[in-house]
């Protein structure tokens, strides 16, 4: 399944309900501190609460989750910090047979001689023509609910969570447990390479299989590059081709290294020892060139641009593009880099990329009404359907501020 929309209510910063609507590639831009990375890392809050955990079965959504912590406690998720906050949630999945819907309001409860926690208060599945609600009745023990399903009288009846979803399924509807194991398959789907990344230091052991992944900072890159023939020629090819060095895994006994070449002379220099750019774009890299076969999820990147010079930049927004593996696994960047922008709309005016493949998010605050979203989208022509004031402005408004100081100068 792959996921097409989904919502937030008064989760951290957005106190207006938010609807994200994701494209195969999604760009999150706009300034520092309005949201964009909260908006990333909502889909990782979504994972969790999906996946489950079996160690705390009464905790809905985990406060950690794709090695993202998205807070010390549940109030830091709640917009203003509610100790009884709510916070709303929903996910629409879909595929060839149609479309899923899951929606959760999660309440921190909090009472006198009692440790606060986190009950479902209201809960709905939809597939296609069926559905089930789930509201709770009160806020004690046991979790009583009021069941009701289309054409059924409601009935109360207990309900057992494992994060967002059912423990016991079949309980309350006999449709509805093949929906349940798609969502938590689908959300063990979802990776996040947060910025800054950090890559495990060499001299490093020879795994004796590709790991799962390579962690939210990247840090197992090198063990990905080691167990992976095709995978570390890939790599290899990027970074002569966009660098112009070398990149290798070289044994030292029972040791290996991540080296890179120098341009002065053709000397293997450990990768932390080179420029910061080259390790930090590796897990970036890697990310792009396993998505196709990392199968239905999402991959979310913070920054792929970070500590690289802007000439670079061009090269890891084609990385991305190249590597694009559509609806069932859509990336979303957060980034500050314009030619990431720029290159989607020329991939887009050459007929190289959809238009509808590409959804562009301009994250900014107003005063009482926190981060806000303006969604953009871009005409086959490359041209946007529209550009609010402050999206990288900068470059115009200095070539504007160069011209009127020539002409301030010309002599007569």
């Amino acid at each position: 399944m792959e996921l097409r929309h989904f919502r937030l209510e008064r989760y951290k910063g957005y106190a207006e309900r938010t609807d994200v609507e994701l494209a195969p590639l999604t760009i999150l831009v706009g300034p520092n501190n309005s949201g964009k990375t909260a908006l990333a890392q909502a889909v990782p809050l979504l994972a969790g609460g999906l996946a489950g955990s079996d160690g705390d079965a009464r905790e809905p959504l985990p406060l950690e989750s794709c090695g993202i912590r998205h807070g010390e406690t549940f109030e830091d998720l709640v917009t203003g910090r509610v100790a009884h906050g709510r916070l709303g949630l929903s996910v629409t999945l879909g595929d060839g047979n149609g479309e899923s819907l899951l929606s959760a309001t999660v309440q921190n409860v909090v009472a006198p001689g009692r440790t606060p926690e986190r009950q479902i208060a209201d809960w709905r599945l939809r597939s296609n023509d069926r559905e089930i609600v789930a509201d709770r009745q009160g806020f004690g023990e046991p979790s009583d609910y009021r069941i009701s399903v289309p054409g059924a009288s409601p009935d109360l009846r207990p309900v057992v969570w494992r994060g967002l979803l059912p423990k016991q399924p079949h309980a309350l509807a006999d449709w509805i447990g093949p929906q349940v194991d798609a969502l938590a398959t689908w959300a063990a789907g979802v990776r996040h390479l947060r910025c800054p990344r950090r890559l495990l230091p060499s001299p490093f052991r020879a795994p004796e299989r590709a790991p799962a992944g390579i962690g939210p900072d990247g840090r197992d890159t090198p063990l990905a590059l080691a167990a992976d023939d095709v995978l570390r020629e890939s790599v290899r090819g990027w970074y002569r081709k966009t660098f112009g060095v070398r990149i290798d895994i070289v044994a030292q006994g029972s040791y290996l290294d991540l080296v890179t070449g120098t341009p002065l002379r053709n000397d293997d220099v450990r990768i932390e020892q080179a420029g910061r750019g080259l390790s930090h774009v590796l897990p970036v890299a890697v990310t792009a060139l396993l998505a196709r076969r990392a199968g239905a999820g999402v991959d979310i990147i913070e920054h792929p641009e970070a500590e690289l010079h802007p000439a670079a930049h061009a090269d890891v927004a084609e990385l991305l593009l190249e590597n694009l593996a559509g609806p069932a696994r859509p990336l979303i960047v957060e980034t500050h880099s314009e030619m990431i922008l720029l290159r989607a709309r020329r991939w887009v005016a050459e007929g190289r990329l959809p238009a509808g493949h590409v959804l562009v998010y301009w994250v900014h605050t107003a005063p009482g009404r926190g981060s806000l979203l303006e969604k953009i989208r871009i005409r086959e022509n490359g041209e946007m359907d529209t550009w609010p004031d402050g999206v990288f402005i900068e470059n115009y408004e200095e070539v504007l501020a160069i011209r009127r100081a020539a002409r301030g100068k010309v002599k007569v």
